[in-house]
């Protein structure tokens, strides 16, 4: 690996960590979503020794940063980075969906889990239990005027 790729991935680290801060001290998590800084200390100690060397601590950005390099050229484009980030995203999105429907945590959806929650959903909004979801059944997002303004 070349300097200039060293210097980058450096820098990447660096900006992942003040990003990893930013996130730990909103209490964001799980790759930014609600975990606790004392969650991201533990899974950077890989060794379970209490503190996380060097080694540890690049290991774990370098995991990041080098999924990243889809061609493993070494070098990072932007478009690698967005692309990374988009399944990231994609990804968290995905194991929020398959945890809120997965009802034998299994987590795997089967097509009778989705139908039960759609069943329960439905109930919800079916207030009159009439079997039928009429307009004014519908929950309300927002008060708006006649004009559509609030």
């Amino acid at each position: 690996m070349n300097t200039s790729t060293r210097i980058a991935i450096a820098f990447l680290a660096l900006a992942g960590t003040a990003g990893t801060s930013a996130f730990a001290a909103n209490g964001q998590g799980q790759r930014g979503q609600n975990m606790k800084p004392q969650m991201r200390f533990e899974r950077a100690d890989a060794d379970k020794s209490g503190d996380v060397t060097f080694e540890e601590f690049a290991a774990a950005m370098n995991t990041r940063l080098l999924d990243a390099d889809e061609n493993t050229d070494g070098k990072i484009t932007v478009a690698e980075v967005a692309d990374q980030i988009q399944r990231m995203r994609a990804e968290r999105m995905a194991e929020r969906l398959i945890k809120r429907f997965d009802a034998n945590g299994d987590g795997e959806l089967t097509k009778a889990e989705i139908e039960s929650r759609q069943k329960k959903m439905f109930a919800l909004l079916d207030r009159n239990d009439d079997g039928k979801i009429v307009k004014d059944e519908m929950p309300v997002r927002g008060w708006h005027g006649r004009d559509g303004k609030h």
